[in-house]
């Protein structure tokens, strides 16, 4: 019994040396909201036996959360974690070329972290891939309101990923940013809403200028 159970590892461990799962790219980054497409190759050797063929992608957080499972060729998504129902789906017209290509749509923060790419055919093997989710300042809400004689208040607001900071400066590009009030509160998916409000006492045409800077992408909007 040693002896078999001596040969059937080394058996194993010989199909797994030849069986082996390839991740072209082990960094994915996609805007927030955007689709996102993940790939890992695998060695077909001739016309490909679906039946044969497991796949999975799964997601390592505290807890391990099952993205896909394609189960002897056959789709098997009785145990997909909530995260991902109908927002994902495997491109199956690429497997015949050896390609687990997994499209996510409507990227969330959520989604950003450790995937496992994972396939059985013969052998098993997996690759790991990471998928990191930005969320820029897009678009930014402004309102303006006189509260007194020749005093107005300038706010500006928008959503993103990290918390921005909101700098304020008038045409001569004089830093505002001390007068003004910042509020954040998280929104829808985590993202950032961040408001800041500046006062001003002005009697003529003046243009101002709110600018939310993401320390974190190297990027600012303005308006």
């Amino acid at each position: 019994k040693p002896l078999t159970l001596y040969i059937f590892l080394f058996y194993w461990h010989f199909l797994n040396a030849l069986f082996t799962v390839e991740a072209p790219q082990s960094l994915y980054t996609v805007e927030h909201g955007n689709n996102v497409t993940m790939e890992c190759r695998f060695p077909v050797n001739g016309k490909l036996k679906f039946r044969d063929l497991n796949v999975s992608w799964e997601k390592k957080d505290e807890a391990k959360k099952q993205v896909y499972v394609l189960l002897k060729g056959q789709e098997d998504l009785k145990n997909q974690h909530s995260d991902f129902k109908g927002r994902v789906k495997l491109l199956k017209e690429n497997l015949n070329l050896g390609q687990s290509l997994l499209q996510i749509i409507d990227v969330k923060l959520r989604d950003a972290g450790v995937y496992h790419c994972i396939i059985g055919y013969g052998g098993a093997d997996y690759k790991t891939i990471n998928l990191k989710v930005n969320a820029p300042y897009r678009t930014i809400t402004r309102r303006v309101v006189r509260t007194g004689n020749n005093e107005w208040k300038l706010t500006c607001c928008s959503e993103g990923y990290p918390q921005a900071e909101v700098i304020w400066q008038n045409r001569e590009r004089e830093d505002l940013t001390n007068k003004a009030n910042k509020s954040c509160e998280t929104g829808s998916d985590q993202l950032y809403r961040v408001t800041s409000t500046l006062t001003i006492k002005s009697r003529t045409d003046e243009n101002f200028y709110c600018i939310f800077w993401n320390k974190e992408l190297q990027e600012n909007t303005s308006a």
